[in-house]
């Protein structure tokens, strides 16, 4: 062999060794850098393959009425899962189960077909129900113990409570609102599975325990509740009505004793109702106040010094404010009107030319200043604000509409504030739900104090405004709600209602209401009735007077409130 061929031959293998030995190092150097570097990185994907976390619920805290009565409360159920890499008929077992579930065959398949360790084939199973199915001994198929939101009253206070989904989280109402408090932490159980799903007995098991959630207590009394749904439900039989609500308040603390909403549901069976249905309209809808608001107009005349009470106008029984003309409810000759008289026959008329009197700007304010045009705070999820327009969007007829509670919307429960700052000498409370948070121990951990808001009135034009509004129920359009024995101040309202577009009034429809308090000399109650478009007749007077009579009749007894000098 020549000398040249050697030399190529050496050149050939130096070559083949420096690719292998440059092979060799690319290897060494991803071995540490996988046994190394990132070593931590792939331990982590590993454990994943063979490491399963399996959340453990935590049992919702209980809601109670202020006498300890339970509205919600959790009970224990079975959840059916099937492990499907140790289903062998997938066929036969899915028309086993369908036939005792009711659920879809097809559905069933479809999830003990799929190439995974755990699904679930239906939550929260009825024990009957799981007694047949586990008397077929399929293996693969398992059991979970879960929780069941359970409602004990049904449709009881069913817009206040609200209700949670299949996995305990709050959808409506203070279930919703109160979600975090009531959840409680889910724990978790760490366990170790083959590659076929199934746990190793000596391998990793870690197990962090849930943490309860926390009771809560509300300001509602169970009684009460149930008789405002029982007269808000026979009045609106009675008139035929679309829908109606009813608001029973503390006008010196702001505690909400019962809200009553129609069309009303059953919180067990929710899921077959129009979630229309689960608005709390007392809280959420807004509508034109009607004469209503006069109560509250007066309320800052009197204030203002543009009138006294027993100061005299003289009434056309129509009135012309820019283009539009203003008329009584009922035909009349011109005459003279107290103040007083103005608001216990609630004069349409008498009302603008108070208005005129006070002036825009200070309606505006003083509508702002009894709550309208934001939000009470209460504790409950979508709250509406309403609305009255700033002065600088007032045309010419404004000052001729809003006085008798037309061209501004609010809710039930703003209405029911302004009338509960007049009867709370004049200071305006905050209205809320929540009284107590208690612990899994049973230990209070927070205790709700009322909140009081500005001084709106000074306490003489409060005191007046309770007299002038104890003879509208004494000798005027509120007669209907006299209670025997009791003092009881309040206004009565009908209103148009305003077509959806805006644009002028519902032909026949009307929404009529009556907001009112007992006992005048001291009010410890506070009532709205609002009933949503009544057939018939459509007066407040007639129509939701009785109703704050028979409630506020029953609460006051329920409540053992005495009652005061006649």
């Amino acid at each position: 062999m020549s000398a040249k061929s050697r030399e190529r031959g050496n050149a050939r293998f130096f070559f083949i060794i420096g690719i292998f030995f440059l092979g060799f190092l690319a290897i060494a150097i991803r071995l540490v850098n996988v046994q190394a570097v990132e070593r931590e990185k792939y331990e982590n994907l590993a454990k994943n393959q063979r490491l399963k976390s399996i959340e453990i619920p935590a049992k919702r805290g209980d809601i109670v009425d202020r006498n300890g009565n339970l509205l919600a409360t959790s009970m224990d159920a079975i959840t059916i899962y099937a492990n499907p890499y140790f289903i062998k008929d997938p066929e036969n077992v899915a028309s086993q189960l369908s036939s005792i579930l009711g659920i879809n065959k097809k559905t069933i398949l479809e999830k003990i077909d799929k190439d995974s360790g755990f699904v679930y084939i239906a939550r929260k199973v009825d024990q009957s129900v799981v007694k047949r199915v586990k008397a077929l001994k399929i293996e693969g198929i398992g059991f979970l113990n879960e929780s069941k939101r359970c409602y004990p009253y049904n449709e009881l206070a069913s817009h206040v409570v609200g209700f949670v989904g299949i996995d305990n989280d709050g959808l409506v109402g203070l279930e919703m609102f109160y979600d975090d408090v009531l959840r409680g932490l889910p724990g978790h159980l760490l366990v170790e599975k083959d590659p076929i799903g199934r746990s190793i007995s000596t391998g990793i098991f870690e197990l962090s325990p849930s943490v309860d959630g926390k009771d809560i207590v509300l300001t509602i009394d169970r009684a009460i509740q149930f008789k405002a749904e029982e007269e808000l439900n026979s009045c609106i039989d009675k008139f035929n009505a679309k829908a109606g609500n009813i608001v029973v308040m503390r006008p010196d603390t702001g505690e909400i004793l019962a809200i009553a909403n129609y069309p009303s549901f059953d919180l067990n069976n929710y899921t077959q109702t129009d979630s229309e249905c689960f608005r709390n309209r007392a809280i959420t809808d807004l509508f034109e106040p009607g004469s209503t608001i006069k109560a509250i107009i007066g309320a800052a005349a009197l204030e203002e010094r543009v009138a006294k009470p027993m100061d005299f106008f003289r009434l056309p029984d129509s009135i012309e404010v820019a283009d539009k003309v203003i008329k009584e409810s009922h035909k009349r000759p011109t005459e003279d009107f107290t103040f007083t008289k103005i608001i216990t026959e609630s004069s349409n008329v008498g009302a603008v030319v108070v208005g005129q009197k006070l002036g825009k700007k200070r309606i505006y304010d003083y509508l702002t200043a009894f709550g309208f045009n934001k939000k009470t705070g209460i504790d409950f999820p979508g709250e509406g604000q309403g609305y009255v327009p700033p002065p600088e969007k007032w045309s010419g007829s404004t000052i001729g509409n809003i006085p008798f509670g037309q061209g501004m919307s609010v809710t039930s429960l703003q209405m029911l504030q302004s009338f509960s700052t007049i009867a709370n000498d004049g200071l305006l409370v905050k209205p809320y739900f929540l009284s107590k948070i208690i612990d899994s121990d049973g230990k209070i951990i927070k205790e709700v104090a009322p909140q009081q808001g500005e001084k709106v009135l000074s306490s003489k034009s409060a005191e007046q405004m309770k007299l002038i509004l104890e003879k509208v129920v004494t000798e005027g359009t509120g007669e209907n709600a006299q209670i025997s024995g009791y003092r009881v101040a309040g206004k009565t309202g009908t209103a148009q209602k305003a077509k959806e577009n805006g644009n002028g009034y519902e032909a026949g429809k009307y929404v009529s209401s009556f907001i009112g308090f007992a006992p005048v000399e001291e009010p410890r109650l506070a009532i709205i009735v609002v009933i949503d478009e009544p057939k018939t007749t459509f007066y407040g007077a007639t129509v939701a007077a009785p109703v704050f009579k028979n409630l506020a009749e029953f609460s006051l007894r329920y409540l053992k409130i005495p009652p005061g000098e006649e």
